[in-house]
């Protein structure tokens, strides 16, 4: 009787937390003075770990994002590699 192949389960990604996954509470991350945010361009006075005006929702978009295109460049390439 010829071997079965397992199916690879995908692993399902847990949504990230109501209040997102930074964690901005730390005085380092306001300023007094509202600046343009580097992803919308709407004022903020919070800011991110390099001193960037950014709202937290919008970093954490662009996290998202390029954690999303990191995984697909890493499929195309795997999948490329397998031809």
């Amino acid at each position: 009787m010829p071997g079965r192949r397992r199916r690879r389960r995908q692993r399902q990604r847990p949504d990230p937390p109501p209040t997102g996954f930074l964690d901005w509470t730390a005085s380092t991350h306001w300023s007094q003075q509202a600046r343009p945010c580097r992803y919308c361009g709407g004022l903020t006075n919070l800011r991110d770990s390099g001193r960037h005006p950014s709202h937290k929702t919008c970093a954490e978009a662009a996290i998202r994002e390029q954690i999303r295109d990191q995984a697909a460049a890493y499929e195309n390439e795997r999948m490329t590699e397998g031809t």
